[in-house]
């Protein structure tokens, strides 16, 4: 059967003028026809073919399925073998050799493995000094400075002496500058980690009032001489000692750096097993309500600090309720001098940012490092008035000077510290590696998910061997190096640099620093986390799964502890994604007047059903779980159970099923809709299949579906004709409609695609040996001149604009 091509014009419009293109337009197998100065009118073009069934489609065109899993025309040049009589042999030998010969590697090879291996090869290769030099310097010296106060102030967060949160300025900036990926990201302490690794420390290690536990005494044995010469039993039950106190700093100590460095050996397995993948996982609404909650427990643990009181860290599944309650029983404790030195912080914090910040930025290419002023400020003031020995204002301490040598953390501790080292290393690599994305993204650079991974992991694998607990990337200071337009980790080297400086030889000064100051700095430092609850007030407007996963993921935080908080949002998440899922969208399509185009009803007032055909539409996977609400939804919307009809209703004999938006079925999916056709077949209905994905198709010949081959249709319209065959009246009204003159309506100066189904009474393979022609037609302005070119290949003819 040949299809046809028809061109029509209205009578009131002028036919145009055909005019023969000139040579060098004409190639042989081209011939270009022009068309000029178009009256007022319309006109269309209107393409007949055969109603095509899957099976006869695939016939047609020579449906080939690659028999290689990856898709990737090109076998030879991948190095994958496609199979069949070019694949060689296919023996476990031959494939050893073929493995064998692809490990063989070149120069470039080598070369190219280099850069992937320290990406900071290749950053430093297109380094510009000209253009990037002192952006780098600037933004360095900058972030360097903020190291300071902010590494101080997270290690007491985290329960640990000042000076770890110092060294945390040098080793990690280093490896991370050979071996990430990122650009902007600033490493070193983060409040969330410290948070987290806080849970950690005082489980093991004790709190206020509270021992070591009885395992880690036996493990780590007594502390070194210069904690004294006590055994680790004395120390630990003579609280007023205060060589005691550096005792237990030390027991606190060795915990983090051990539950850091089994944190930095997962991360580097996971990136060896190519684990980047869970970025997929963690959504942004979970991450945003996690992080907003745990910020409310790095703003509560800054609350004695602020006060001037001790609170015991205890053990209990709704840790803030408890928290808040010891701090109203001591609050009778609270130092004056404490609340007067946090109130002039925060009050000086607060108004730098809020009203300075802005107008002194205008004026100053360099950010004012308020957080250092403040600390510098502070600690003179404190020596001058020597408040801890008057007042009793407690302050950082003896802070040592020098880099701690390198020293491995136990590894005996792994057993008790797994949990907690697994969930830092997977949170925090979401946590870090967002932050990157955030400016990969604004910067116009690729990341690499799993050598960020690897990268991450080399950083808390030697950063605990100097001294350093875990490391992530920091939001604020990530922020600040971007603004200060710094371009590459040459920055990062730049702040390494001066915290060097600081650790050897400033260290020693920062001793009578009060702790409420620090305090006061990550309060004001939490504002950017804090502020994120304008996120669920967004995703309640956007979506309210998204919502709920935020909201869920806050309270479980908040009411429980980080851990188990962070847990059950994560086990919500993946429960909205299985209802979702379980229960996607469905609807029932009618067919828009005058083209072949379906739609769901409820949104186009104007599509009609054919009369004894339903269309149902089902987006989303038919696997297990949703097939029983497949079936469900199909009975309702179709108003037809085959359960309860049997023949007796003629008003319905086809029903076809819109596969385009089933992503995914399984085995029990399959034979699901086998057993469904076999129902609906013994009530007098026949299930027919249109715009199927290959996977589809797939599973239905895998399962061994009958007449699949005759039940599968291109495209909804066809399989919609092809259910009319026995109804000759409505097919003959459908496929006029579809003809019909009238859909070449279109304004001037418009485009349109314009398709017509020629009739066919037989749609077996022989009558598809016609011609196939495709067409477009753009409508121009009169007085426009368009071209088109009319090209004939291999016996299919196709105009084209």
């Amino acid at each position: 059967m040949d299809s046809i091509l028809e061109e029509q014009t209205e009578p009131d419009m002028q036919q145009p003028k055909q005019q023969v293109a000139p040579p060098e337009a004409q190639d042989g197998t081209q011939r270009v026809l022009r068309k000029s100065s178009w009256a007022a009118g319309k006109q269309r073009i209107r393409v007949s073919r055969p109603i095509f069934t899957q099976y006869n489609f695939d016939a047609r065109y020579q449906f080939t399925e690659p028999q290689s899993g990856n898709g990737i025309p090109g076998g030879q040049e991948t190095g994958l073998s496609w199979g069949g009589e070019n694949s060689g042999d296919s023996g476990l030998g031959a494939r050893l050799r073929r493995q064998l010969h692809n490990l063989r590697c070149s120069g470039d090879c080598a070369l190219s493995n280099a850069f992937r291996l320290l990406p900071c090869l290749a950053i430093m290769r297109a380094y510009r000094p000209r253009s990037d030099l002192l952006p780098d310097l600037a933004a360095g010296l900058t972030v360097g400075i903020m190291n300071i106060p902010q590494g101080m102030a997270y290690a007491l967060l985290a329960g640990l002496p000042p000076v770890c949160g110092l060294y945390l300025g040098f080793v990690p900036l280093l490896v991370y500058f050979l071996f990430g990926t990122s650009r902007q990201v600033s490493m070193g302490t983060f409040a969330i980690a410290s948070l987290m690794l806080a849970e950690s420390v005082s489980r093991l290690a004790g709190g206020a009032g509270r021992p070591p536990v009885p395992e880690l005494l036996d493990i780590l044995g007594p502390p070194p001489a210069m904690y004294g010469p006590d055994d680790a039993n004395e120390t630990t039950s003579a609280m007023g000692n205060p060589l005691v106190g550096e005792a237990k700093a030390w027991y606190r100590t060795q915990v983090a750096l051990s539950v850091s460095l089994l944190a930095g050996v997962l991360q580097i397995l996971l990136g060896l097993m190519r684990f980047g993948f869970i970025t997929l996982y963690l959504s942004t609404p979970l991450v945003s309500g996690f992080t907003t909650g745990a910020a409310l427990h790095v703003l509560s643990s800054q609350v004695p600090a602020i006060f001037g009181i001790k609170v015991p860290r205890r053990e209990s599944h709704f840790e803030l309720a408890v928290f808040y309650v010891d701090v109203a029983r001591r609050l009778g404790e609270t130092n004056p001098v404490s609340v007067l030195v946090s109130a002039l912080s925060l009050g000086l914090l607060l108004l730098f940012r809020l009203f300075l910040s802005d107008r002194l930025r205008r004026c100053c290419r360099f950010p004012v490092p308020v957080e250092l002023l403040l600390v510098v400020g502070a600690t003179a003031i404190s020596h001058l008035a020597s408040l801890e020995a008057n007042y009793g204002l407690r302050t950082v301490g003896v802070i040592p000077s020098g880099i701690s040598a390198p020293r491995l953390p136990s590894v005996r501790l792994w057993p008790a510290l797994f949990q907690d080292a697994a969930l830092l290393a997977v949170v925090m690599y979401v946590c870090t590696y967002s932050v990157c994305k955030i400016y990969a993204e604004k910067n116009n650079y690729q990341l690499d998910a799993n050598q960020e991974l690897f990268a991450y992991g080399l950083v808390n694998i030697l950063g605990p061997v100097f001294g350093c607990y875990f490391s992530a990337g920091s939001l604020s200071r990530s922020q600040v190096q971007a603004e200060l337009g710094g371009r590459t980790q040459l920055a990062s080297l730049v702040s390494a640099t001066l915290m060097l400086f600081v650790l050897l030889f400033l260290g020693p000064m920062f001793s009578q620093l009060p702790n409420a100051v620090l305090a006061c700095i990550i309060v004001v430092a939490l504002k950017g986390l804090l502020m994120q609850f304008t996120d669920a007030k967004r995703l309640y407007r956007i979506s309210k799964f998204d919502f709920s996963i935020w909201m869920v993921c806050f309270v479980s935080v908040v009411a429980l502890n980080v851990t188990y908080g962070l847990m059950i949002g994560f086990a919500y998440s993946l429960l909205t994604v299985v209802c979702r899922t379980q229960s996607p969208r469905v609807s029932i399509l009618g067919r828009l007047p005058l083209t072949d185009i379906y739609q769901d009803y409820r949104y186009y007032q104007c599509a009609v059903q054919v009369p004894g055909v339903v269309v149902f539409r089902f987006d989303g996977a038919l696997y297990f779980a949703s097939v029983e609400n497949f079936r469900r939804k199909l009975a309702k919307l179709t108003g037809f159970d085959p359960k309860l009809s049997r023949g007796e209703d003629e008003s319905l004999h086809h029903i076809v099923l819109d596969c385009s938006g089933v992503n995914y079925v399984d085995s029990v999916g399959a034979r699901f809709l086998q057993s469904l056709a076999e129902e609906y077949k013994l009530a007098g209905v026949c299930i027919l299949f249109a715009c199927c994905p290959h996977q589809f198709r797939r599973m239905l010949e895998r399962s061994d579906f009958p007449d699949r081959s005759a039940c599968v249709y291109i495209s909804v319209h066809d399989a919609v004709v092809g259910a009319l065959a026995d109804y000759p009246e409505v097919r003959r009204w459908v496929i006029s409609d579809v003809r019909s003159r009238n859909n070449s309506v279109v304004e001037p100066g418009a485009s349109a695609v314009v398709t017509g189904i020629h009739s066919a009474a037989d749609s077996s393979a022989d009558a598809l040996r016609g011609e196939t022609v495709t067409g477009v037609q753009r409508f121009v302005r009169a007085g426009d001149e368009e071209a088109l070119s009319l090209t004939r290949n291999n016996g299919t003819s196709e105009i084209s604009c």
